[in-house]
Formats: structure tokens, sequence, C-alpha cells
């Protein structure tokens, strides 16, 4: 298995996705004082309620960053089994003197392992340097305690597991056409009923972690729908 992972990681240039990370951080970061600072345009204006305080902000900016990072995990998706998959690839693949079942586990595991460290760190270093300039900027008003930290890891981990998973719901459901086009709009489709979802019952911890739980589950049935689909295929 780690052969695997280490063959795939080499083929399809992971160093391309953590150079996107970099960009996607940098961007988000740039969100996060935007939205900051949106309450202070029009004090007096309730809809801006939503972006005070960090009870709101880290919530709402989490869900945003997920969203992005269910796109990202549906292009890699795209990469490493729709594309693999279709046309003539898979006799190569299929040639391997191993188990379709783990070069599919393998590929399941690097882009949802992916997704869960890269938005954790992501996350992690953007509320770092937020925080930081907290001391001199005072966008939000409040000091960046260490409960705050541990605020933003919670919500860190459910917001990335959540991706990860929408990201296998994606392929699953692009990989009965063999369509990259199909995986990422499901991807967005998904990630915007999420954000819905999410936002509503932020309030509710108990809620957004059934809702995760039940995300887990969903990914696992469609892990094994992707490996029975990819035990029977011929080429």
């Amino acid at each position: 298995m780690k052969t695997i992972i280490r063959l795939e990681l080499k083929k399809n240039k992971i160093s391309t996705y953590i150079i996107a990370d970099i960009i996607i951080a940098i961007t988000m970061l740039g969100f996060l004082f935007l939205f900051a600072y949106a309450p202070l345009i029009e004090p007096g204006d309730k809809d801006m309620a939503i972006f005070s305080g960090y009870n709101n902000l880290i919530p709402l900016f989490d869900v945003f960053n997920m969203a992005v990072f269910c796109v990202m995990s549906s292009v890699m998706y795209s990469k490493f089994v729709i594309e693999d998959y279709s046309g003539k690839r898979p006799i190569l693949l299929f040639s391997y003197p191993v188990s379709r079942k783990n070069v599919v586990l393998s590929k399941l595991f690097i882009v949802c392992g992916f997704t869960v460290i890269s938005m954790f760190i992501n996350n992690f270093i953007i509320f770092l340097i937020f925080g930081i300039t907290e001391n001199f900027i005072h966008l939000v008003g409040k000091n960046f305690t260490f409960h705050i930290i541990l605020q933003i890891a919670e919500n860190t981990i459910i917001m990335s597991i959540i991706a990860a998973n929408i990201g296998i719901i994606a392929v699953g459901a692009g990989f009965i056409k063999k369509s990259v086009p199909t995986t990422i709009v499901s991807a967005v489709l998904l990630a915007s009923l999420m954000c819905n979802i999410v936002v509503n019952a932020s309030i509710n911890k108990v809620a957004i972690y059934v809702l995760t739980v039940i995300m887990v589950i969903i990914g696992i049935v469609c892990s094994g729908f992707l490996i029975k689909k990819i035990n029977i295929m011929e080429v």
C-alpha cells in the first residue's frame, strides 16, 4: 500500500496542489480581513452582525473555506480517479501486480488525507496571522485567546472532514459517466447545500456532529460503490 501511495504521489505531482493550497491561503486571508472589516463599514446595519465577533466570524469563514476545499478535492479526485479510469488508461492500471481495491484505496487515501491536513494547516495559519495582526489593527475588538484557538481547531477539523467526504461523494457521481465536469459540478452543488445546512445548524453543536457522522457514512458508502465499480470494470 505504501509503495502504491508513493507511486501515485510521484505520478500526479502533489507539489501542484501544495502550490494551489498556498494560493488559497493567501486569498482566504484577504477574505477573512474583509469579513472582519465588514461591520465597520456600516456599524448600524443589523445584517452586518453575522460578521461581528469571533463566534460569528469563525464558523462563517470555516464554511466558506470548506466550500473552496470541496472544489479542490473534486479537482484532485478528477485527476487521480476519473482520468485514470477513462479511455485506455485503465489498461495500464489493471496491469499492476496489485489488487484494484488497493489502488483505489490509495488514491482515496491521498486525496482525503491531503484535503483534511491542508485545510487544517491552511485555517490555522490564516487565523494565527489574523490573531497577530489584531494586536495592531483591532478589527474584531476582542482578544485572540487560547479558547478561540481551540474553537478554530474544532470547527476546522469538522469542516475538513465534511469537505473530504463531499469530494468522495462527488467523484462517485462523476465516475458513473467518467466525467470531470460532473465531478466538479457535483462538488459545487453539494458544497452549496452543505454551507446552508451548516450555517443554519452552527448554533447547535450536536447537530453539526451528527451531520459530520452522516457525511462520513455516506462517504464510506460511496467509496465502497467506487471500489465495486472499478473491480467489475472491463477494458
